[in-house]
């Protein structure tokens, strides 16, 4: 038994050295240009492999991981900030259509110190993250991240820069290392401007103007302090709401990828459009915002009126509220998406990541609060003797938020469907269907009888909402059909009649294929039919993994077969099922990277593998040949 087990150990140990030796690196050689200067420039020359490729953009299908210089910002630990990045020209690749890196290229950048403090190191590691793919058997390795030594020049102090404030090297490191914050930062300004022309809002604004007036007994400068109070009091609610909706996301991602949450996500969203296109009011907890707002009126000078710009910070009206709410749950999936990608570097995000990620929560509800306090605090400094009159214009504005963020709700709805693997043009016409419906409801209530002397228009306006309930219907029912919640039901009875569990049979259909998602489930049908099983090992990181399910649909033979010669199986990185197949010896394949199939027979022995997706012919070949 305990040589039995030292085989297997040692089987398994040699495995991991053979997969960690086949697993290709990039070499990188840095020099710094500039050894007694500030900024410090440097030269980063990277070396691909022959026959590899690394990517230096995301490519038409924003499917690839481009080389990443401090991606995660360990720069700033430090004290160092990177700044004009300059990559190298690459090649365009038509297959990938993308811009990779064959051989090697330069990348030049400069290193700018935070402060005017002397530096007390004088090294430090830049972290540098890239992916590499072969371009002959067409396998993308697993995400690496590289650490390189870089020295600093000896005039290690702030003093002698030569550079023209230290707000440029912050913006230099926001942009480098925080996509489009800012961007963002400047949408949620003008979304909290907008706000405050809503009906529920506007009308606030003399009215508040008065109140900061009589709270600084009308002095003028008193009265500015009480304004900039109240502003400061609304723009740290946000922030503060922002830093939780941050932290969530950024602690939560692998969960907001989920399927299911992002359509918790739509049917939110949802729930927020409708109240803002005025089906109901959304009065969450108003009675008790009310009564902390009363309190507060009893607390003098700027401590209060900086209390109760707080408490206005909280949900304000029914036309804030659920945008406040849409707002901070988009934060939380931008957040998450940030925190996904740095993950898929293969490191664990320390707490300091967390932290730094989080805080952009913070920044972009910032952005909503100043563009929800300035005007309050604009009326209340300059005193415009004449504000435009209140009308339809406002609940223009109310609509339109309305709208855009019912589009919100659409695009998690679309998103969630397409994690479940449902084809674009389903999810299409399940949208259409449900507005097809609501619209039937609402506008044209069908669910009303028709009185028999009603006018020739009322009964056509009934008709009309009976055929538009009709269509909508029809668009659910033939949608949800192309489902795996529908598919999942058909796993089930096939399963059943071969008299084993059904429990975790789910299938989702691709292009009329339809993929088991879990092997013992996809194993008994095999059984029970004689068919072959074909697995495909994919990964959302793998561009070639991409490809070849475009192919499955575009190739007619290989759809034909993957249907009826083969019981397909689809299995998905970082999934239990993937692990377990990637622990086994046999597929140490899936420890270097992806692409990766193999066919099986029906009681579970490997039959073929390969990494080559455009491999087409032979896997339609070992299929048809397949004699069980």
């Amino acid at each position: 038994m305990i040589r039995k087990l030292a085989s297997i150990t040692l089987l398994w140990l040699f495995g991991i050295v053979i997969a960690q030796a086949e697993i290709p690196k990039a070499s990188l050689n840095v020099t710094l240009l500039t050894p007694a200067k500030w900024p410090a420039e440097y030269k980063l020359t990277l070396s691909v492999p022959k026959d590899h490729h690394a990517y230096l953009d995301k490519g038409d299908e924003k499917a690839y991981l481009p080389i990443e210089i401090d991606a995660k910002g360990k720069l700033a630990a430090s004290r160092l900030t990177l700044g004009d990045l300059q990559k190298p020209a690459g090649e365009r690749d038509d297959v990938a259509k993308a811009l990779v890196l064959r051989n090697q290229g330069d990348f030049r950048f400069t290193l700018k110190p935070l402060g005017k403090e002397a530096l007390t190191v004088n090294t430090t590691v830049l972290d540098v993250s890239y992916q590499l793919c072969n371009d002959i058997k067409h396998v993308c390795f697993r995400p690496q991240t590289a650490q390189i030594e870089l020295t600093l020049p000896t005039a290690g102090t702030g003093a002698s820069l030569d550079t023209s404030s230290i707000t440029d090297g912050l913006l230099s490191l926001f942009k480098n290392n925080q996509d489009n914050t800012f961007i963002i930062f400047g949408l949620m300004f003008i979304a909290g401007i907008l706000s405050v022309a809503t009906p529920c809002v506007y009308p606030m604004l003399p009215i508040t103007s008065m109140f900061v007036a009589n709270r600084a007994n009308g002095v003028t400068e008193k009265v500015k302090l009480h304004a900039l109070a109240y502003m400061v009091g609304i723009i740290g609610t946000y922030m503060l709401l922002g830093l939780i909706a941050g932290m969530t996301g950024g602690a939560f991602n692998a969960f907001m990828q989920s399927a299911w949450v992002n359509i918790g996500f739509a049917l939110f969203f949802s729930f927020f459009a409708i109240a803002l296109l005025g089906f109901y009011e959304l009065a969450f907890m108003q009675n008790e915002v009310h009564t902390l707002e009363q309190r507060t009126y009893h607390v003098n000078g700027l401590a209060g009126t900086w209390l109760m710009g707080s408490v206005a910070g909280l949900v304000i009206s029914p036309c804030v509220g659920p945008i406040v709410f849409a707002l901070l749950l988009q934060v939380a999936d931008l957040i998450a998406d940030e925190a996904n990608a740095l993950a898929l570097t293969g490191q664990s995000l320390t707490v300091w990541d967390k932290l730094r990620i989080s805080s952009q929560g913070s920044l972009m509800m910032g952005g909503f609060g100043l563009g929800v306090s300035l005007p309050f605090f604009t009326i209340s400094v300059v005193k415009f003797k004449k504000l435009p009159k209140s009308g339809y214009w406002m609940n223009k504005i109310k609509y339109a938020f309305g709208l855009m963020i019912l589009y919100f709700a659409y695009v998690y709805f679309a998103k969630g469907m397409g994690v479940l693997g449902v084809e674009h043009s389903v999810t299409q016409s399940l949208a259409f269907g449900i507005v097809a419906i609501w619209m039937a409801v609402v506008y044209f209530n069908v669910l009303s009888l028709v009185s028999a002397d009603a006018q020739p228009n009322q009964k056509m306006h009934h008709f009309c909402g009976v055929m538009l309930l009709i269509i909508g219907a029809w668009l659910v029912v033939a949608g949800l059909g192309q489902t795996p919640i529908i598919n999942t039901a058909h796993a089930n009875t096939i399963a059943a009649e071969s008299c084993q569990n059904p429990a975790s049979s789910a299938i989702q259909e691709d292009a009329g294929i339809p993929w088991y998602r879990n092997f013992d489930a996809a194993q008994k049908v095999a059984q029970q039919t004689g068919k072959p099983i074909f697995i495909d090992f994919y990964a959302s990181w793998c561009a070639n993994c991409v490809a070849f399910k475009e192919e499955t649909a575009n190739n007619p033979r290989l759809n034909q077969a993957l249907r009826e010669k083969a019981v397909a199986v689809k299995l998905v990185d970082q999934e239990p099922e993937f692990e377990k197949f990637r622990n086994h010896p046999e597929h140490r394949q899936l420890k270097i990277g992806l692409p990766y199939f193999s066919i099986l027979s029906p009681d579970g022995k490997l039959i073929w593998s390969s990494t080559d997706y455009q491999a087409t012919e032979e896997m339609v070949n070992v299929l048809a040949n397949f004699s069980g």
